[in-house]
């Protein structure tokens, strides 16, 4: 096992791409206001927000019957997070945060009745973070495919079938306590909230021992509006 690594990232508001949020670019065209008043908002943003990403690196024992058994004694029960690590030696675990001023300022903005800039910023927050777990997980593609293998898909808890309740087990077990800016409350919700947790799987490149691609839940997936919905990933 790994020591715990830490990443700082300052470039997040770069793929900040608010149209979505107002009907999408080619459904809107954005006036003055709203150009005024995001880049305003995007400032302010950038100036307070703190962002941390943590990753340690696990052996897996096993996975199978719908688990996975890391290092430590770790179980994870979920059968597509099972299938999705099939041919994995390892799995990178990570957590990621933009710190808790974004939270301070949402309800800043929220007490003055400014709901519109409070729904701006939380947007930002919320983009911010998915933004820079996507680009460490294809930092870590890259590296990992310069060293003859390749990475999973990145699985949180709560996608598909894994229980947002496993998020505990990231917390209690994988990360020791006091070694991240991140915490966990009762109810599995993150602190600070604009946060994110997962993992990925390590394995070898495609060959005759591993003939297939890794596992995409969403490949055989029916349900065609969610969010987290990713197409199906080669390491060719």
């Amino acid at each position: 096992m790994q020591n715990i690594e830490r990443i700082e990232n300052t470039n997040l508001c770069e793929g900040i791409d608010l149209s979505p949020i107002f009907g999408g670019k080619e459904s809107l065209r954005f006036t003055d206001f709203i150009n005024n008043k995001s880049d305003d908002l995007l400032d302010i943003f950038n100036s307070i927000i703190a962002p941390r990403l943590y990753y340690r690196n696990y052996k897996i024992a096993s996975a199978g019957n719908g688990r996975v058994c890391l290092e430590k004694g770790v179980e994870l029960k979920s059968i597509k997070l099972t299938k999705v690590m099939k041919h994995c030696e390892s799995a990178i675990c990570f957590t990621a945060t933009i710190g808790s001023e974004v939270d301070k300022e949402i309800s800043r903005l929220t007490h003055e009745n400014r709901l519109f800039d409070a729904y701006l910023i939380d947007s930002m927050g919320s983009m911010a973070v998915e933004n820079m777990a996507e680009e460490f997980w294809k930092n870590m593609q890259t590296r990992y495919n310069t060293l003859g293998q390749g990475i999973t898909i990145r699985f949180s808890p709560g996608y598909c079938d894994w229980p947002i309740i496993e998020q505990k087990k990231l917390f209690d077990q994988l990360f020791d306590a006091g070694q991240t800016d991140v915490t966990l409350t009762d109810s599995c919700l993150m602190n600070p909230r604009k946060s994110i947790s997962g993992i990925f799987g390590i394995h070898p490149l495609f060959n005759e021992d591993v003939p297939v691609s890794p596992y995409n839940p969403c490949s055989d997936c029916s349900k065609k509006n969610c969010k987290e919905r990713r197409v199906f990933l080669t390491n060719s």
